[in-house]
């Protein structure tokens, strides 16, 4: 539709309603005569924007992790093993990234070497790390537990905390006890300067693995191989 502007005086008024100096205006119309309203531009215009950022950005996220690694570290424990499968097949199948897991035997060592960037990817349960590496004690309430952990992550460890997964059960049994704080990822900062993307596509896996649906996949990996499960998982949800 192609539109021919037709100048038009009109009296306008500021936000006080006071009648200000005739302004000119453009009324925009068809090449039939037809007049084409201005809030029906507007919202065109506005859906064409909203729809090419939505594409670009999701183009972007993935663009942004291509042709690097990414390392995830764990522990050899079935939870851990079970959760960095998941984001192998999560981050390879979203963007073509190269993806490489880690095994520590320990959690001081897993975290050192996130802390080194010599992994840039590790999970663990809050009122633990608060504890452990934030060097205090962890209090009845799990959100000013998470704030004060995210600080001390942050200001000590040059470490960001992500996202929760739901879950905060200790299914290991080991070196948690029985409320070991809701399980959640964390990033490097260093990592952080080289995929700055990550986040954004990670934020898709929040909330994704309740303590039930946590207990069910475990099940399947005793029979399974834990990379097949949580393909199978990714893909009942649409993620990959």
């Amino acid at each position: 539709m192609g539109y021919q502007p037709e100048q038009r005086f009109v009296r306008t008024t500021n936000l006080t309603g006071t009648p200000r100096a005739l302004s000119r205006r453009p009324i925009l119309r068809t090449k039939r005569g037809d007049r084409v309203g201005t809030p029906v531009l507007w919202r065109l215009l506005a859906v064409a924007v909203l729809v090419a950022a939505t594409l670009g950005g999701a183009q972007g996220a993935a663009r942004a992790c291509v042709g690097r690694t990414i390392s995830v570290g764990y522990l050899d424990v079935p939870d851990q093993v079970l959760l960095a499968n998941l984001l192998l097949v999560f981050i390879d199948e979203r963007t073509g990234t190269t993806v490489k897991l880690a095994r520590f035997e320990t959690r001081e060592a897993a975290f050192e070497a996130l802390r080194q960037d010599k992994i840039s990817l590790y999970a663990d349960y809050s009122r633990i790390l608060l504890a452990k590496f934030g060097g205090e004690t962890p209090g009845p309430d799990e959100e000013t537990n998470l704030s004060r952990l995210k600080e001390a992550l942050n200001r000590r460890h040059n470490v960001v905390w992500l996202e929760q997964f739901g879950y905060d059960r200790n299914f290991s049994g080991k070196n948690g006890g029985k409320e070991p704080g809701r399980a959640g990822l964390m990033l490097c900062k260093d990592a952080l300067g080289k995929f700055p993307a990550l986040p954004r596509l990670l934020a898709k896996l929040r909330g994704i693995l309740d303590n039930d649906t946590m207990a069910a996949l475990l099940r399947e990996t005793e029979g399974s191989d834990p990379k097949t499960v949580a393909r199978r998982f990714l893909k009942a949800r649409k993620l990959v």
